[in-house]
């Protein structure tokens, strides 16, 4: 938002220096992006005026002339203008001045051999035209109200400073003059002059008129105006065209300018539709009843303001005449139906829009207008007729109207909101006031907060707690809870002089199981060589069963993510393609689910490609990626500091993974996640460049595992002293039978002796069978009070070897 310090002085006294004020205006929220001092470029230039002219006396294009600046001695200027002559009032750039514009500093020069000691000036060099034909000739009534001398800039009314203000989007009234004038009023407790506004215009209520009730909520209004007796070729009087221009927007004709100044001054934008180009659209006289506000069809377009034609569709929002689509609401105009200078009568439209309707028009039709801008910033509806009445009486004071007719969709509740503020509360949020240097410290007086709530506009109402306030409409939307009106207190007093307030005794915080569980899950994958990564939990809709968002940004960000894989997958590919021989990474992230509620789930997930090893002088060149073994291995290792078993229960119901080689993860009896190698038919369609491993946890179940006490809490266990007997057996058993299941019985049978029982060895051979395995098992056997003999574990041994025979249908080997 620009504007213009000669148009804040009209509506607020400013007694600082434009760079204090930037200052305090960063400070207070609206942050000064840039300060431009209008008079920059004419820094040097005078008011001078030509006394005599002669031909130089080497060139035909030059003179030499004599000007006088107000000083003792005449300057000698060479001047190659074709307008030059005697006895007219010029603007002359003093030797030493700097002219940005054409990137020249004046310099006393000679040419061809003559002195010239400045430079008179055209409006082009100066900068304020695109181009000029000659020297700029100042009009002798003007150049009489001066001395000679005076800085161009005081004619040129160039002394102004522009503040480029950056406004958030929770303070749409600094997206008016008039907001931001308030703001400075609040900060240097000066006073306000804000225009009067004269309501003297029948309010005539719509009934019937078509509304879209998702761009026309409740809380937002309609108004269309007809105003005859107007003339599209009125220019704007200086002072108007000089407010708008300064805040960037190029001047048009008195009409168009007008909708434009009420937009920068009072923050609600309008629109004019020529009246007698309606009736030709339409096929008749258009009365404010034609008028509708709905969503665009797929079929239709519009060519708007800026020459091109948009394609609308059922995103779009449109303002209709007749059902026939005259403009983009909020956003920009139809060209059939604009202002120009033929222009007698005009419909003045001014309204408030839902702002997401607004958004979803703009994005979708990819433009961002001055309009657009406030709208989804949101506004107020109760200043929208006030605007509009602003707008008819400056139109009155250039145009010989009759009184119209504000024809609006609702007649909006003027009655004052109020809220909610205790006294004790903001002593108790804010706490004291240091005084005198932190010598003495109070509490803020009733006093000092109604002063500060009433230099923004608040209407107080003393009560026995404290106040009852309404705020202004242009600060309704932001200003609606108690801690807000509470903060704003503190930021017009200055937070810097508040004390600490910080609770007593301050409790040090500290990490709970959880969080220390998984720390401990994150250093142990990156000691195991995993990189961590950070996935976008954003994805384009590529499924009906995803999660999507209600305004999205992009197409592509528009849906909640179900699963991390598949970026997992990305990221090797792009490792691979980069020429790495290994990628092993892992993230802990959320991914959505739409069941009859939307889940969010919290999961670890990982991939493992190749083999991560320093030394290859053994293996250089050769394909040594790891088996699912030893993929398995690896994720074994890096949660070995949880403490916890993880059991693998082979499955092919996973259909990205490979169906003979995918476990699922069981944990304390409960699924909790997979294991397994990428499926072939994804490196076939080139989803997946390599061989890989995918793994995925529920991050609550790992962590509700490893957080019970008997397992977070280590426990002394008091070293054996005797020594353990270990006996191997081994089987040819079904390849159906698990692991666990073998090892299970075994403990099972084995009781107290037996101490431990892991698998040793695996070997496979055709002579064994297709569909048969030998496992090897080393059993451990030990008393923690004496040393066993073999007479005392023989039998033991036994039964297990028979339970096993007996359960898995198989014989002991030799």
């Amino acid at each position: 938002m620009k504007v213009s310090q000669n148009w804040l002085k009209s509506l607020v006294e400013i007694t600082s220096t434009p760079e204090d004020l930037s200052e305090k205006l960063s400070i207070g929220g609206f942050e000064v992006e840039s300060l431009e001092d209008c008079s920059e470029n004419v820094n040097g230039v005078v008011l001078g005026k030509v006394l005599s002219v002669l031909k130089h006396e080497g060139s035909d294009k030059l003179s030499i002339c004599q000007v006088d600046i107000g000083t003792s001695n005449n300057l000698q200027i060479i001047c190659g203008a074709r307008n030059i002559k005697s006895n007219i009032f010029v603007y002359v750039a003093n030797v030493g001045a700097k002219l940005s514009a054409v990137n020249l500093t004046i310099k006393r020069s000679e040419i061809r051999g003559v002195i010239s000691e400045g430079m008179i000036c055209s409006l082009q060099e100066l900068g304020l035209e695109n181009f000029s034909e000659g020297i700029e000739i100042i009009d002798e009534d003007l150049a009489l109200k001066h001395e000679l001398g005076t800085p161009g800039s005081n004619l040129l009314k160039l002394n102004d400073f522009i503040y480029d203000l950056a406004i958030t989007a929770n303070r749409p009234d600094g997206m008016s003059v008039i907001g931001i004038a308030r703001e400075i009023s609040a900060l240097l407790e000066s006073k306000l002059n804000f225009p009067e506004i004269y309501h003297k215009y029948n309010i005539h209520l719509l009934k019937g008129i078509q509304l879209c009730q998702e761009a026309i909520t409740s809380d937002c209004i309609y108004t269309i105006s007809c105003i005859d007796g107007v003339n599209g070729e009125k220019l704007s009087p200086n002072w108007l065209k000089e407010r708008i221009e300064k805040s960037g927007i190029k001047s048009i004709n008195l009409l168009v300018d007008l909708t434009n100044y009420i937009l920068l001054e009072q923050g609600q934008p309008l629109h004019a539709f020529d009246k007698d180009k309606l009736s030709n659209l339409i096929g008749k006289e258009v009365s404010p009843g034609d008028f509708s506000v709905r969503k665009a069809k797929d079929n239709e377009s519009l060519e708007c303001l800026d020459g091109k034609k948009y394609d609308l569709n059922e995103n779009i929002t449109v303002i209709t005449c007749c059902d026939k689509p005259v403009a983009i609401a909020g956003v920009i105009g139809g060209l059939e139906t604009s202002v120009t200078n033929t222009t007698s009568s005009i419909y003045i439209e001014g309204a408030v829009f839902n702002p997401v309707t607004i958004r979803k028009s703009s994005k979708a039709v990819g433009i961002r207008t001055e309009s657009s801008s406030r709208y989804e910033k949101g506004i107020s509806s109760k200043n929208t007729i006030s605007a509009v009445t602003r707008a008819i009486n400056l139109l009155e004071e250039y145009f010989d109207i009759n009184l119209p007719i504000i024809n609006t969709s609702n007649l909006i509740n003027n009655e004052d909101i109020f809220i909610k503020l205790r006294r004790n509360r903001i002593h108790k949020i804010l706490g004291p006031l240091i005084i005198n240097d932190q010598f003495e410290k109070r509490n803020l007086s009733d006093s000092e907060i109604v002063d500060k709530l009433t230099l923004i506009g608040c209407t107080l109402k003393s009560k026995e707690y404290g106040w009852d306030v309404s705020v202004i409409p242009n600060r309704s939307q932001d200003l609606i809870r108690e801690i807000d009106l509470i903060e704003e207190i503190a930021r017009l007093i200055g937070y810097d002089r508040f004390d600490l307030n910080l609770p007593n005794p301050i409790k040090p915080g500290k990490l709970s199981s959880e969080q220390l569980a998984l720390r401990k899950v994150k250093n142990g994958f990156i000691e195991n060589g995993f990189n961590e990564v950070l996935s976008y939990s954003l994805v384009p809709e590529d499924k009906e069963t995803l999660i999507k968002i209600s305004n999205p940004l992009l197409l592509e960000t528009s849906c909640l993510r179900d699963n991390i894989w598949k970026e997992h997958l990305e990221i090797v590919n792009r490792n691979i393609k980069a020429g790495q021989t290994s990628c092993f990474i892992f993230e802990i992230g959320n991914v959505f689910y739409k069941n009859t509620d939307l889940i969010q789930e919290e999961v670890l997930n990982g991939t493992i490609f190749g083999n991560r090893k320093f030394g290859k002088w053994l293996n250089s060149g050769k394909d040594n990626d790891l088996n699912y073994y030893q993929a398995r291995g690896k994720l074994k290792e890096a949660l070995s500091c949880l403490n916890i078993k993880i059991n693998d229960k082979p499955t092919d119901s996973i259909e990205f993974l490979h169906p003979g080689r995918t476990a699922k993860l069981i944990i304390e009896g409960k699924d909790a996640g997979y294991f397994g190698e990428i499926h072939p038919k994804l490196i076939l369609e080139k989803k997946s460049l390599k061989k890989v491993y995918l793994f995925s946890i529920n991050v609550a179940k790992l962590l509700g595992a490893c957080t019970r006490k008997n397992k977070w809490i280590p426990i002394f266990k008091q070293y054996p002293i005797v020594p353990k007997m270990e006996r191997d057996i081994n089987f040819v058993f079904s390849k159906k039978f698990l692991i666990s299941e073998i090892t299970s019985q075994i403990k099972k049978t084995g009781k107290n002796l037996l101490e431990d029982v892991y698998l040793i060895d695996v070997f496979e051979d055709i002579k064994l069978g297709e569909d048969y395995i030998s496992y090897t098992f080393r059993l451990s056997y030990r008393d923690k009070d004496k040393t066993l003999l073999d007479s005392e574990i023989k039998s033991i041994h036994s039964s297990i070897i028979s339970k096993v025979e007996k359960s898995f249908n198989t014989k002991l080997r030799n």
